[in-house]
């Protein structure tokens, strides 16, 4: 029998992470690390491989050259559903849990989204969860080293966005709710950044996701008031966060930073995103963040008024004129009662 290599275990050792943290950052079981590190097991399987080095903030280009070392061949897309089968197994438990770049966010929004209950947000917009798929996938993505990578990332990427989409419409039809909390200027210059003149004349495409992207969530919370909220304040509370299952015994934060100002940096990958918890404490914080936002709730933008949030961004896309775009998509998604989404 040929003797594999111990970069796997390596790798491990050197992250300095204990295995039950990596077990609940992979989904991996315990039981299987302990025999990895014990070199009970000489050839990992390839979904371990890989699920074990994304949770340990590895690039796929990284990843290819592991796998290439225990003869196995890059990630494709048949590979996709043992990873995604992992990331369903992955636990928010413990102070914190860090998640870079995009997919490793991602992944990490597929376990909150999971977990269902009552989600609250605070941010600069509508949770991206209204976003299209389309216009979800326009973000950019992590540098890669070789054209093979890049195709996989977007592939695996496109596959988890998905999942967690569908697992939010599940929730909305199971009747779960979703309060999001926009800072009044904050939300000003956000929709003055992507309904501009300049995408009015250059790019009605990606002008139409944005209109589909608020009017899903307008919709939302006309037809479903008591499940979906979007209330504008008067108070900015700096960072964003999501708290899922804010209601529940077992709630979880989602601490996703201050994006405020980004710059197109080749050089800088790997970003820290931010990072999840289940700690009482943080959540005790953050909590009472919630209750300072909720004071800030301005009498037009109440729950009472769930057509508010609909009026102001109609506004903003009539300033250049192209009201109509806002207008055509709210009314396709208000020709039915149920529950519709772009």
């Amino acid at each position: 029998m040929r003797k594999y290599p111990d970069t796997l275990t390596d790798i491990i050792a050197d992250s300095g992470m204990n295995l039950n943290n990596i077990s609940n950052l992979s989904g991996v079981s315990n039981t299987y690390l302990t025999k990895l590190s014990k070199n009970m097991i000489n050839h990992p399987g390839k979904d371990k491989i890989a699920s074990i080095l994304l949770a340990l903030n590895q690039r796929i280009t990284d990843i290819n050259a592991v796998l290439a070392e225990y003869d196995y061949q890059p990630l494709n897309k048949h590979d996709i559903p043992a990873i995604l089968n992992n990331n369903r197994k992955r636990k928010i438990e413990g102070p914190l849990m860090p998640h870079y770049d995009r997919l490793y966010f991602e992944l990490m929004l597929v376990v909150l989204e999971q977990m269902g209950g009552a989600k609250i947000v605070v941010k600069d917009r509508p949770s991206g969860i209204y976003q299209p798929y389309r216009l979800y996938m326009l973000k950019e993505f992590q540098l890669e080293l070789d054209g093979e990578a890049e195709r996989f990332l977007y592939e695996l990427t496109g596959n988890v966005v998905r999942e967690r989409l569908r697992l939010f419409e599940e929730n909305c039809r199971n009747g779960q709710t979703i309060t999001t909390y926009m800072c009044r200027e904050c939300l000003n210059e956000t929709l003055d950044k992507i309904i501009t003149q300049s995408i009015a004349d250059n790019d009605m495409g990606k002008l139409q996701y944005y209109a589909q992207y608020m009017a899903n969530a307008a919709s939302c919370a006309i037809k479903f008031p008591e499940q979906h909220s979007l209330l504008i304040t008067d108070r900015c509370s700096i960072f964003e966060f999501l708290i899922q299952d804010a209601y529940g015994k077992k709630p979880a934060l989602n601490f996703t930073g201050n994006t405020r100002h980004t710059f197109n940096n080749p050089y800088d990958q790997h970003n820290l995103e931010g990072f999840s918890t289940s700690a009482p404490a943080l959540l005790k914080l953050f909590s009472t963040e919630v209750e300072m936002c909720k004071k800030a709730v301005t009498p037009e933008n109440s729950p009472a008024h769930p057509e508010a949030f609909s009026n102001y961004v109609s506004e903003k896309f009539s300033r250049w004129k192209v009201g109509h775009i806002f207008e055509e998509a709210m009314e396709e998604l208000m020709s039915t009662p149920d529950f519709k989404l772009f």
